[in-house]
């Protein structure tokens, strides 16, 4: 019995499919990090809007979810990767917020894009977070990023 071309080529495509897809659902997976009844996870970097000066304006969101009773103090850096020299620090941004209730929020940063580089930009976060609950506050957790995200100036 043998098999027709179309048969094979689905076959192939069947097989291609079954590999590339668990590959998808990894490069997509978001970072996240708990510690202390807080959870941080910091989201790829998007668009917002041109300043005034033409520039675009990027927002970097991270979603934070507390348990109540909880103020989350969180230190986020922004950086613009190289894959030659050492990435470009950006920016730091020092942020406190305290959780009455259980909730979840997100919370962002808006920073001009730099022009840190021939061609384009690829930013990412950089967060780390401590948590403060009846008078005891925990260690900083260890620094977690986002993915990358490509800008053209």
């Amino acid at each position: 019995m043998s098999i027709s071309p179309r048969r094979s080529r689905r076959a192939f495509a069947t097989a291609l499919v079954a590999m590339v897809l668990p590959l998808v659902a990894v490069g997509t997976a978001q970072a996240s990090t708990t510690s202390s009844g807080c959870t941080v996870s910091p989201l790829r970097p998007v668009f917002d809007h041109f300043n005034s000066a033409g520039v675009k304006v990027i927002r970097y969101n991270m979603t934070v979810t507390c348990d109540a009773g909880r103020t989350i103090e969180v230190e986020q850096h922004v950086h613009e990767a190289d894959s030659i020299n050492a990435d470009d620090h950006i920016t730091t941004s020092n942020r406190s917020r305290y959780f009455a209730t259980a909730d979840s929020v997100t919370m962002w940063l808006e920073n001009s894009l730099p022009d840190t580089e021939i061609g384009d930009e690829e930013m990412y976060q950089h967060v780390s977070f401590r948590v403060s609950s009846n008078g005891v506050t925990s260690p900083w957790t260890a620094w977690e990023d986002s993915p990358e995200q490509q800008f053209s100036k």
